[in-house]
């Protein structure tokens, strides 16, 4: 009984790369494309430490959020935005939960401090 040796397939298995241009709504993600050569590395001062992002663009980053449509609604948004030159879904959602926020009085009242405490250390998505 003879036994065949092992093969090793991560030897030979290429790195797979995404395609940017399939992301829609995705223009933050950069991925660098390795088929092109790295540019000249220059050299630069050294940096000062990162400072904390002012305070008009606090709150201003996406933050991943998902819930639920119905099967037709999801359809629809994808039809408009194939259709639709420009339309991100997104930014039309932003715009539409925004609009709806801005008519109720209670969201723009401030939690209690004890319960906006337990949020902002449980919610990692409220953190900066």
């Amino acid at each position: 009984m003879s036994t065949t040796p092992k093969r090793n397939f991560t030897a030979k298995t290429a790195r797979p790369t995404i395609d940017t241009s399939a992301l829609y709504g995705m223009d933050e993600v950069t991925v660098p494309d390795a088929r092109l050569p790295a540019p000249a590395a220059e050299p630069t001062p050294p940096a000062a430490p990162a400072a904390a992002p002012a305070p008009e663009d606090a709150g201003l980053e996406w933050v991943q959020f998902s819930t639920y449509l119905r099967r037709n609604t999801y359809l629809r948004l994808k039809q408009a935005e194939y259709w639709e030159p420009g339309f991100v879904v997104r930014q039309q959602i932003e715009q539409v939960v925004s609009e709806l926020l801005d008519k109720l009085e209670t969201a723009n009242r401030s939690l209690p401090d004890e319960h906006l405490r337990k949020l902002l250390q449980k919610n990692k998505k409220l953190r900066s």
